[in-house]
């Protein structure tokens, strides 16, 4: 199964490089009214009260004031310009039924001013504390939680059957509803892959949280055997690129051909999974995970470092284990740790058919590269063929101010949403992977989309993300953070 969706969000990067134009984006703007079915309307009724009896005046105190929020300020980090605290907000395990039980999710808050945009963040995975390119841009205040079932924000014992999109959306929803009267200003929801898709999730069952969003490298599959992406891996990069998708076929075929002596190389504990299957499976994903993450003209790892028939099997289990590493796919410790992304993506989120014809002679599991596969049996449940074709019938006719980021060369880009004419965009960083951002736009569609945040948030985009402007290789550290690895 492809749990090629980043666990941290392939864009909740740190950091920035100047653009290739520095034409003020200052057009500050009322929220979307050119169509009258928009929500918009709507959503300035909502009003956000704060909690009743606080007579709390620092930010602290008012914190503390939230029902059922725990609240850690964390004065031992320097970051400039913002105050950090850490938080755990109580959350029903069932929105529908608050007496079922509760658990601790973990969120963190970047405080910088009570007048500044609010930038709520998830990664779809653990809890990542980087600044987003859209918190950085807009100097805005950020809000980033950790998706329910993921690291410490797991209730105790799991009842898997509440790790779906709209329970998510709840938690989201909750998070919200109980920061925002300490932030009237505007809100943009954000997250990369994984967290993308829970930003759309939250805007479909709670449109009023916020007030756009942008949704980086976020797929969208129809089911768990999705034919795009290996139509996708057919013909990725067009003839430029013909050669290096042969030379990774021919490396897989001899990966697999030389497994008897690959195999007891292999470091890690595999007991749900053999070593052996987790191994073919790794061999299987490396195609998809080579054109996810890498950028093809990389000189230590692009489409020149294939390793060719003359690599030792060093070599070769090296360059495996830098874009598919067996462990981290289906060793012991990461499928309890991705735990609930095999859940719903068995369960409602898809994924891609495995690309795995071109191997198909030398395969010993043949379609094994499935959710199912990386969960244990009594687990698996049925898949809701409903939940995504009811999210992107609301993103294509009455979602308003959504953006989606992607990139040409990136797999899960072959399942993009489909927005409405409400203000919504997609802008496609060309030569991009999975690691896209706005910065990496080109100098037009950057502009674009520049000027929507700043007209969605009503405040000038100020700051540029301290990051690559081209498309580049994800760095091996970061998906080691943030993902299984697909």
């Amino acid at each position: 199964m492809r749990l090629r969706l980043a666990a941290c969000a392939p864009v909740l990067f740190a950091a920035a490089c100047g653009p290739a134009s520095d034409a003020p984006l200052n057009d500050a703007a009322p929220r979307d009214t050119a169509t009258s079915d928009g929500p918009a309307a709507a959503c300035d009724a909502v009003v956000w009260s704060a909690p009743a009896g606080c007579t709390a005046t620092d930010l602290e105190g008012k914190l503390r004031c939230i029902p059922g929020l725990e609240v850690t300020p964390r004065t031992d980090l320097d970051i400039p310009g913002y105050q950090r605290f850490d938080l755990v907000l109580t959350q029903p395990i069932d929105h529908a039924h608050p007496e079922a039980g509760t658990f601790g999710q973990r969120a963190m808050l970047l405080h910088t001013s009570e007048t500044a945009p609010m930038v709520l963040a998830t990664g779809g995975y653990q809890l990542s504390t980087r600044q987003t390119e859209p918190t950085q841009l807009l100097a805005a205040n950020q809000i980033s939680y950790e998706h329910r079932f993921f690291a410490a924000s797991r209730p105790e014992p799991a009842d898997w059957s509440k790790l779906d999109i709209q329970q998510a959306a709840g938690d989201a929803h909750a998070l919200a509803a109980a920061l925002h009267w300490l932030y009237p200003g505007r809100w943009v929801n954000t997250g990369g892959s994984k967290g993308g898709m829970t930003s759309v999730y939250q805007r479909r069952f709670h449109p009023c949280d916020v007030d756009a969003t942008v949704a980086y490298v976020a797929p969208t599959s129809l089911g768990t055997v999705d034919p795009s992406y290996v139509a996708f891996l057919d013909q990725v990069g067009g003839a430029d690129r013909a050669a290096c998708r042969a030379d990774l076929v021919a490396f897989q075929r001899r990966l697999l051909e030389q497994r008897a002596e690959l195999v007891p190389m292999i470091e890690g504990t595999f007991t749900q999974i053999p070593v052996a299957e987790a191994f073919e499976l790794a061999v299987i994903e490396l195609n998809f995970a080579f054109w996810q993450y890498t950028s093809p003209d990389d000189p230590e790892f692009g489409c020149t470092a294939v390793p060719g028939a003359a690599a030792t099997r060093t070599e070769m289990l090296a360059f495996l284990d830098h874009h598919s590493p067996v462990e981290v796919l289906a060793g012991d410790v990461y499928l309890d740790f991705y735990h609930g992304y095999y859940h719903q993506a068995a369960s409602q989120l898809g994924g891609p058919a495995p690309y795995e014809a071109p191997l198909a002679d030398l395969l010993q599991w043949p379609g094994a590269d499935v959710p199912a596969t990386y969960l244990p049996a009594a687990e698996v449940q049925a898949f809701d063929t409903a939940a995504m074709p009811d999210v992107n019938t609301w993103v294509a006719r009455e979602a308003a101010q959504m953006m989606f980021i992607y990139g040409s060369l990136d797999p899960w880009s072959s399942r993009e949403f489909v927005p409405s004419a409400h203000d919504s965009h997609v802008f496609v960083v060309e030569g991009g992977n999975h690691g896209s951002s706005i910065d990496q736009l080109s100098n037009a569609d950057r502009n674009a989309a520049y000027g929507a945040l700043a007209r969605w948030l009503n405040a000038p985009v100020v700051g540029r993300p301290l990051r690559r402007a081209t498309p580049a290789s994800v760095p091996a550290a970061d998906r080691a953070d943030r993902r299984p690895p697909r």
